[in-house]
């Protein structure tokens, strides 16, 4: 099955003997999106895989195990699929975040047996296409590698596909208009990082909440 947009095209065309499959979930607009490709690749074409759910829930962002409920519940209703068993674990939100991620990856694994997993990995747009973005401290900034380059692979060695790793906040808002979910999946999402217990709106000033609206026009 082939997605496509302005920016990249990215063919999910698992193997055969692919049958059990980990989606990265965070509740994100990114991580929604691929998860909403992958659900419908395998609703539609590889029925005989099973899609299970996981969830590194950061310290402090309660809302990611929240949000990614509700993306997944969307997802089974839009497309009328059913997900496997949801792994979410908390994990640190110090520099031992990768390490935690990771360990959580790899408890799903040994638990439910996976082949491989999807990640809703995007890139940030180049500095002159969003300068606005930039404009900001420092310690506000993405780090490098987000950044857009050739190098990168959907697919690199190990069992982590990314089909959107190229793919900046525009190109992922085309990839909602073109599979017509721009009104009902990216509303249940959320993109902001500041720490809250108030999970009603955005807060509108985080990195992520100005790419969110950079790339999408609207919060």
């Amino acid at each position: 099955m082939i997605f496509e947009n302005s920016q990249d095209t990215f063919e999910i065309n698992l193997p055969e003997n692919i049958k059990k499959v980990g989606m990265k979930i965070s509740g994100g607009a990114d991580s929604a999106i691929t998860c909403y490709m992958l659900a419908k690749y395998c609703k539609e074409e590889r029925p005989d895989i099973t899609i299970y759910p996981i969830t590194g829930i950061a310290e402090g962002k309660a809302y990611q195990e929240i949000f990614a409920k509700r993306v997944l519940s969307k997802i089974e209703e839009l497309l009328d699929y059913k997900f496997g068993p949801h792994t979410a674990e908390d994990v640190r939100a110090d520099e031992n975040y990768s390490d935690d991620q990771n360990i959580v990856v790899e408890g799903a694994y040994n638990k439910y047996g996976l082949d491989i997993h999807f990640a809703g990995i995007t890139a940030n747009p180049y500095p002159h296409e969003a300068p606005e973005l930039f404009d900001v401290p420092e310690g506000w900034l993405p780090s490098d590698d987000r950044s857009k380059s050739p190098n990168k692979k959907s697919h690199p060695e190990g069992r982590s596909i990314r089909p959107l790793i190229n793919v900046d906040k525009r190109g992922v808002k085309e990839h909602y208009e073109n599979l017509g979910v721009l009104d009902t999946l990216f509303p249940v999402t959320r993109s902001c990082e500041e720490y809250t217990e108030d999970f009603s709106k955005h807060c509108g000033w985080c990195w992520f909440c100005m790419e969110r609206k950079w790339g999408f026009g609207k919060l």
